[in-house]
């Protein structure tokens, strides 16, 4: 079995990410297609999880403006559920200047890897899990 990478989109719903959510949402749970297709995908980022060529998991981030967003749709087909890709979608990374690691580690990032040279200053990335 491949590994397991993640897509990421910006507009209309990729269509691998729409059928992930309308065999969870819809056939599994009972939402109405009507409510879940609700519109605002255009607007949204999409993560999609791949396992070799077949979609596994998805989730989109909507804007919703003041410099805020919303997860929603995060969706894992069923036979995928105990693996750990649910927590995979909803990790988050980001580049810390070295000097500032102790900021981000209070609310929650935690470094991963070797420091690393941006723009001339020291860095690493953190990752911090979300929910």
């Amino acid at each position: 079995m491949g590994g397991l990478r993640i897509e990421i989109c910006e507009g209309a719903a990729p269509a691998a990410a729409v059928a992930v959510r309308m065999r969870v949402f819809v056939e599994e749970q009972g939402v109405s297609e009507a409510e879940e297709i609700d519109g605002l995908d255009p607007e949204c980022v999409h993560f999609v999880a791949w396992q070799d060529d077949s979609a596994v998991g998805c989730a989109r981030l909507r804007p919703l403006g003041r410099g805020r967003a919303k997860i929603e749709r995060v969706a894992v087909l069923r036979e995928r559920r105990t693996g750990g890709l649910g927590r995979q979608l909803m990790r988050v990374r980001l580049h810390a200047q070295t000097a500032v690691l102790g900021f981000y580690a209070k609310l929650g990032w935690r470094a991963v890897g070797d420091e690393f040279d941006e723009a001339g200053i020291p860095h690493f990335a953190m990752e911090r899990r979300l929910g």
